[in-house]
């Protein structure tokens, strides 16, 4: 499975069966977080169940700015950094991997460095700032500063 370089974390399409048996996408996975609209069914959750690997649902919609985007992605963070810290490896999906799952994924950088994040799967823009441009986002800075705020809250992060 190849995962980003700075944690055992990848982002993927919404399982199936098929791609839960193959072991170059799912193979080794510990957690999963679902960050699409819709919940595992019944099918998926056995087969995970049979796999060993937890997960959790935080449903976030492409379209509903107001709903989602502060305390659920402050919340996956979170969920991130625990797997983490048990060192399982992760997948975090959407529907197709390609702006949910990897603004997860951002965000759970910048909580572990401090840093901006430039995907190295794509060599695309940041999905941060991308979700700031298109409105579900105030700023990168006000989401930085959630992100600050809330880990001084908990734990906090390797770097602060």
């Amino acid at each position: 499975m190849k995962t980003y370089s700075f944690a055992p974390i990848a982002a993927r399409e919404y399982p199936t069966l098929a791609l839960l048996d193959n072991p170059y996408i799912w193979g080794g996975v510990g957690y999963s977080l679902n960050v699409s609209e819709k919940p595992y069914p019944p099918e998926i959750v056995e087969a995970m169940k049979e796999r060993g690997i937890e997960w959790d649902h935080i449903p976030v919609s492409e379209t509903d700015f107001e709903e989602f985007w502060d305390s659920s992605l402050l919340r996956g963070v979170r969920r991130l950094n625990e797997a983490y810290e048990e060192g399982k490896k992760i997948v975090v999906h959407c529907d197709f991997g390609n702006n949910r799952s990897r603004t997860f994924i951002e965000a759970f950088y910048y909580f572990l460095t401090g840093k901006e994040f430039e995907d190295e799967y794509k060599g695309e823009m940041s999905h941060l700032a991308y979700n700031c441009k298109i409105g579900h986002f105030e700023s990168l800075k006000h989401i930085e500063r959630e992100i600050d705020s809330f880990l001084r809250e908990g734990d906090g992060a390797p770097w602060l």
